[in-house]
């Protein structure tokens, strides 16, 4: 007897206990809270990742160096080949002017010797006119003085004739020789010109080798790198704390960073059954709650950045301001403002990071709540942490 009363003794107490503590935990459930943060480098990129992100990068690089240089040796090339037949062309052009210099000289040499050809003539005439002068002077002379002659009865069968030669004028014969005469050669000027203006001047080294630098201030194409990107979320419960975090990221954007109307457009998107919280369980209801098979894609599209006052430095390459866009989760779209914090690395990658609030109900989503005793907020911290490369621009 003494035997079942203890039992039912013992039985009454663990049952008080039990009670006890059901009470105790109503009452202090609201100020107890377990945190359970994960670490920094959970949250960033794998440095495996990132490393093998920076090899890509360098051996994009070298490659990209490698064509450079085969295409400027072949530019080189090219410009030795052009240089030769440059001057080849500028030796027949040269030699063109000489044969016309040389036809010129010799065209000249033959205009002389006609010229003094006319001019001995012109001379032996002056002197047969001086001395047909003289003559006619003697005979006038020598009639004069003379005594008469008896006339001779017989008439001569044929009278004499006095011939006068036709005067002569140097001009005239000179101006018509000279008409007739061949034209010299005119040497052609343009021909000349050619040979004789400067070439410009043409680097003999002149090589081009591509840049790896990226302007921040210009509209720039980028590509997000998913092995480097993270975006989640950080949710408060009853009991804990906790974050929900994917890599599964994809998208591209166009931005110039310094463009007063906020030049920033593109979209962002994660997948909705890749988020983990490190609790399969846990993970489980939020895949349902996010209703991750009808809707299995969690996206913001953005529409402009908004740059904070003072907030674009461009030579360090840095921004901050706000992301303006609409957030779609569980099928439902609303507008969103994110503030950012942009900055480019020595490996010319763009890093993004922001984060802001939101409630779960504005979107459709239930909140989890477990028998009214442990309960989840409404509102949660979504954030992400990016990585994109900006692309070569097609025609440069």
């Amino acid at each position: 007897m003494t035997g079942k009363l203890l039992q039912v003794i013992g039985v009454i107490t663990i049952l008080g206990l039990v009670a006890g503590s059901i009470a105790g935990f109503g009452i202090l459930k609201d100020r107890v809270r377990v945190v359970i943060e994960a670490d920094d480098t959970d949250l960033g990129p794998d440095p495996m990742a990132l490393l093998r992100d920076d090899v890509a990068g360098l051996s994009g690089s070298l490659m990209a160096l490698q064509k450079a240089v085969g295409s400027n040796f072949e530019q080189l090339a090219n410009g030795l080949e052009s240089g030769a037949e440059a001057r080849h062309g500028d030796v027949k052009q040269l030699l063109r002017a000489v044969a016309q210099l040389t036809a010129q000289a010799e065209a000249s040499d033959a205009a002389i010797a006609q010229l003094q050809v006319k001019v001995d003539t012109l001379s032996a005439m002056q002197r047969q006119a001086v001395d047909a002068a003289t003559l006619l002077a003697v005979a006038g002379k020598s009639k004069v003085g003379a005594p008469e002659v008896p006339k001779p009865t017989a008439k001569p069968e044929v009278e004499p004739v006095l011939v006068v030669a036709k005067p002569v004028d140097p001009a005239v014969d000179l101006a018509v020789d000279l008409a007739v005469a061949p034209s010299p050669v005119v040497l052609d000027e343009v021909a000349l010109a050619e040979v004789t203006k400067p070439k410009p001047k043409r680097g003999f080294l002149s090589f081009s080798l591509p840049t790896t630098q990226r302007a921040f201030d210009q509209p720039q194409e980028y590509l997000l790198l998913p092995k480097l990107c993270r975006v989640g979320f950080d949710a408060k419960s009853t009991l804990h704390d906790f974050t929900g975090v994917t890599s599964a990221v994809t998208g591209r954007f166009r931005a110039d960073f310094d463009d007063p109307k906020g030049l920033c457009i593109g979209e962002v998107t994660a997948t909705a059954g890749d988020l983990k919280t490190g609790v399969d369980g846990r993970d489980t209801n939020m895949w349902e709650y996010l209703d991750s098979k009808d809707h299995p894609q969690i996206s913001f599209a953005i529409e402009r950045f908004v740059a904070a006052e003072n907030g674009v430095d461009v030579a360090a390459k840095k921004a901050r301001g706000e992301v303006v866009g609409k957030m779609t989760i569980r099928g439902k779209t609303l507008s969103l403002r994110m503030p950012v914090e942009i900055e480019m690395d020595p490996q010319q990658r763009v890093i993004i990071k922001g984060q802001t609030k939101l409630k779960l109900s504005d979107y459709g989503v239930p909140v989890p709540s477990q028998l009214g005793v442990i309960n989840m907020e409404d509102e949660v911290v979504i954030w992400l942490a990016l990585r994109a490369r900006a692309q070569a621009e097609a025609g440069k």
